[in-house]
C-alpha cells in the first residue's frame, strides 16, 4: 500500500509529520523520513490531534505509521504516557511494516503504557477491525 494513499486528505503538518484524513473518523500520522520524536514533537503532535478532534466535533483513531521513525526518546513517550489525557482521541494503532518500526512500537508500548489504548500491527489491514471496533465503543461527540 502506498503510504499516504492518494485519496486521503492532508489536514497539515507538525515539525517531523504530516497529517492525514483516512475517514472523518480516522486520523493517519506519516512521520518525516528518518524522523525523530522527542517531547516537543509529541507534544505538537497532540495539540494537533486535539484541535482536529475539537474542531470536528467528534472523537476519532489515530493511525501512526512508524517506518519513518529512526528514533523516538524518552521525552517522546513521556509525554504520549502521561499528557493523552484530554485528547479526544479513541486508540492509536501503531503500523510498522519493518521489523525496526515493529521493535520500536513495542519497546514504546512496553516502557510508556500510553494515556489512551495502543496497538501495534504489522499492517493497515490488520489493523482496521480494531480501529473500527474502538470507533464503535468509543467514538461519538467531543
Amino acid at each position: 500500500m502506498t503510504i499516504p494513499a492518494p485519496e486521503w486528505r492532508k489536514l497539515g503538518s507538525t515539525s517531523n509529520a504530516d497529517f492525514y484524513e483516512m475517514r472523518e473518523d480516522i486520523l493517519v500520522i506519516v512521520p518525516n523520513v528518518d524522523s525523530t520524536d522527542n517531547e516537543q514533537t509529541a507534544r505538537e503532535s497532540l495539540a494537533f490531534q486535539k484541535k482536529h478532534w475539537t474542531e470536528t466535533g467528534r472523537r476519532g483513531s489515530v493511525i501512526v505509521w512508524m517506518d519513518p521513525i529512526v528514533v523516538q526518546d524518552s521525552g517522546a513517550r513521556s509525554v504520549y504516557a502521561n499528557e493523552t489525557r484530554g485528547v479526544p482521541t479513541n486508540c492509536y494503532a501503531l503500523v510498522g511494516e519493518s521489523f525496526f518500526a515493529m521493535a520500536s512500537a513495542s519497546v514504546f508500548t512496553g516502557l510508556a503504557k500510553p494515556g489512551i489504548e495502543t496497538n501495534v500491527f504489522r499492517s493497515l489491514a490488520e489493523a482496521m477491525p480494531w480501529i473500527e471496533e474502538m470507533n464503535r465503543t468509543r467514538g461519538g461527540k467531543v
